[in-house]
C-alpha cells in the first residue's frame, strides 16, 4: 500500500483524487482500482470526477455535483447491452465500463443511459458508495 499511497501524494491536489488517476495508478502498478480506492480512503483522499458521472463534479448537494440525468443518444442495441448486463435494477461500473469501450460511446454516456433506463449503478470499482 505504500507504493500506491506515495503516488496518490505525488498528485498536486491534497486530500483529492480524480476517479481516472486513481485507474491511471492502478493500471500503472498492475493492482485492483479496489486497491487504490482503499489506500485513497486511508490517506484521507476525497475520490472526485466519477467517469460515469455519478459524483464529484462540484459541491456535494447542489445540480452540478453529478452529471446524471442529462440527455444522451445512444444506439437501442447499447441500451440493450445495458439492460442484459443489469441484475435486480442495477448495473455494474465495469460493466457499463466494458460496455462503452466496446462500442465506443464515452464512460459518462453508458452512466447516463443507464441511469435513463432507471438503474442504479455500483459496485463501484474504486469502492465509493460503501
Amino acid at each position: 500500500m505504500k507504493k500506491i499511497e506515495e503516488l496518490i501524494d505525488v498528485y498536486p491536489e491534497k486530500g483529492k483524487l480524480p476517479c481516472p488517476v486513481c485507474h491511471f495508478i492502478a493500471a500503472f502498478l498492475n493492482i485492483t482500482p479496489q486497491e487504490v480506492g482503499e489506500a485513497a480512503t486511508h490517506v484521507n483522499a476525497r475520490i472526485y470526477q466519477c467517469q460515469l458521472g455519478l459524483f464529484g463534479y462540484g459541491r456535494k448537494g447542489q445540480s452540478g455535483y453529478k452529471i446524471l440525468g442529462r440527455e444522451v443518444e445512444v444506439p437501442q442495441e447499447v441500451l440493450d447491452m445495458i439492460k442484459a448486463g443489469s441484475a435486480d435494477g442495477k448495473v455494474s461500473c465495469t460493466s457499463l465500463w466494458e460496455i462503452a469501450d466496446r462500442t465506443g460511446i464515452l464512460r459518462v454516456e453508458a452512466g447516463n443511459a443507464a441511469d435513463s433506463l432507471g438503474l442504479k449503478i455500483g459496485p463501484c470499482q474504486l469502492g465509493a458508495f460503501k
